[in-house]
């Protein structure tokens, strides 16, 4: 049972993203470092996962958790899991709220909140299957997806910019903060071209972020 704990723990400290994303993480301490079982036996409760509401990481946890130990695995599992992120959200609410009006935090938030959004463009367009060209052969295909990219980008710029100013019009969103179009730029480049883990991104766009407080 410690064990069980122990690993869980370690997968919820040390593994980033969400959905599919988690498979070959998951899969690799399980089964082949593990050998708690099969790839067949992993991809069952992965597929099985699929077919249930709610975030698929969480159902493999209690699915693999049930399979080792019954109720009590599955339940030391989740918990072992969820508890570095609770932890981490915790710790950032309490830091937001007792130091939200210090200029380093306010740099931070602001910076971050553009990589956010290009995190929310390339969910978009993962659920609807674009992929992003990196063959330069395919440079035809490419146009559907960069007209797919820039309406998403310009509709959710056009949202956030009404929902934290009240005003209307993407151009001014453009105009009026060139820094954020630069970060929002870089982080869906680096998320969709080079692949970089989403940790890395939200740590950049806060180190560009701190740049406010000189400029």
């Amino acid at each position: 049972m410690l064990g069980l704990f122990l690993t869980f723990l370690k997968l919820g400290t040390f593994i980033f993203g969400s959905g599919h994303a988690l498979a070959s993480a998951m899969q690799s301490e399980i089964v082949d470092r593990q050998r708690w079982m099969t790839a067949e036996q992993f991809q069952e409760g992965w597929a099985a996962g699929n077919v249930l509401p709610g975030p698929i990481a969480t159902k493999v946890v209690v699915y693999v958790g049930y399979e080792q130990a019954g109720v009590l695995g599955a339940l030391v599992a989740i918990v072992a899991y969820l508890l570095p992120s609770l932890t981490g959200m915790v710790l950032i609410t309490a830091v937001l709220t007792q130091y939200a009006q210090l200029p380093a935090v306010k740099s931070i938030v602001r910076g971050v909140k553009p990589a956010v959004l290009a995190l929310l463009v390339e969910a978009f367009l993962s659920f609807t299957g674009v992929a992003f060209p990196r063959n330069g052969g395919l440079v035809a295909h490419s146009v559907p997806v960069l007209v797919t990219v820039g309406g998403v980008c310009l509709s959710l710029a056009g949202m956030w910019w009404m929902s934290t100013t009240g005003i209307a019009g993407v151009g001014a969103f453009l105009l009026t903060d060139v820094r954020s179009v630069l970060i929002f730029a870089l982080s869906l480049a680096a998320i969709l071209a080079f692949h970089v883990d989403t940790v890395f991104v939200m740590i950049g766009a806060a180190a560009i972020g701190l740049t406010y407080l000189a400029f």
